[in-house]
């Protein structure tokens, strides 16, 4: 079994991404490779004949030292796949994170009852109050709220669910010491209550481009249900509502979504909630298919 620190280091190749370590450790898995160090799984990169590949081995190591030291100053777990603690839902779909950092109340990553709002980071009046009132009163039905810490429709969820004195999950695009100055104390308050943040880049990396969209399939897959409260056609909520179908996660829309919104991103079947009442039946659907997966298995 590949330990975290080696994961980390395949991270840190120049030339390798994500879905061909995946493979890579597939390899490993499948043929009950007995692998030592990463001088061994070096080797192995090598007798596979990967192009393109350009391995720094001394850059490496000073930068995963700099890595496991930044995290335990900081009280950054570090959750792999081969871990116990790993998430079951993030196991289920095909493009999983290899490592997770997680800051704050791990649990969560395992509750049955989350539940993600997402929207525009320009959201109207309405759609940013609504966001905050349907992240309250999920809450108080003991609902973990989870989102993706941007501004806007985002930032009024977790805000919602910390008014109704919850506890919120912020999957986050970039490193943890790389959060806006802007957002800290959001991040400070989140912590404080009981919530988590988390993302699969080490505590330092900055957010690029490709990361939010990659930070959306984490939304997706670590929910029960995703609520769209206002989002663009090609914004990183419909990327969200993708993720969600793929992984068959329930979806549903408000009210506060213009009509060509409504026929553009989303089919037909998306309910839409425009009460209290549907906001909790959306929920109970959503966690109830959660348990009755868990009963069949």
């Amino acid at each position: 079994m590949i330990s975290n620190e080696d994961i980390i280091r395949l991270q840190l190749v120049n030339g390798l991404g994500r879905k061909t370590i995946s493979k890579i450790l597939s390899y490993i898995e499948n043929k009950n490779l007995k692998l030592n160090n990463f001088s061994d799984i070096v080797k192995l990169l090598k007798d596979m004949d990967i192009k393109r590949l350009k391995i720094d081995l001394e850059k490496i190591e000073s930068n995963v030292s700099e890595i496991l030291e930044c995290c335990n100053k900081n009280k950054f777990k570090i959750i792999g796949i081969y871990d116990d603690d790993y998430p079951k839902r993030l196991n289920e779909i095909e493009d999983r994170p290899l490592i997770l950092y997680v800051d704050g109340h791990e649990d969560l990553l395992h509750y049955n009852s989350n539940i993600a709002i997402v929207g525009s980071r320009n959201p109207s009046q309405e759609g940013y109050e609504i966001s905050s009132i349907f992240a309250e009163k999920l809450t108080e039905e003991h609902c973990c709220i989870v989102s993706g810490f941007a501004s806007g429709c985002d930032e009024a969820a977790h805000n919602g669910c910390l008014q109704a004195k919850g506890r919120t999950m912020a999957v986050i695009p970039s490193g943890h010491l790389q959060v806006l100055k802007n957002n800290k104390a959001l991040y400070n308050m989140i912590i404080l209550n009981g919530g988590v943040v988390v993302s699969e880049l080490p505590p330092n990396a900055k957010a690029e481009k490709h990361a939010f969209i990659d930070r959306n399939r984490v939304i997706a897959a670590l929910s029960e249900g995703v609520i769209v409260i206002e989002g663009g056609q090609k914004g990183g909520t419909s990327h969200t509502v993708k993720f969600a179908n793929a992984y068959s996660r329930p979806v549903a829309y408000t009210s506060s979504l213009s009509g060509m919104e409504q026929t553009t991103i989303f089919n037909s079947e998306i309910e839409v909630i425009d009460s209290f009442d549907k906001l909790i039946k959306f929920k109970n659907k959503s966690c109830k298919k959660v348990l009755d997966k868990a009963v069949s298995q």
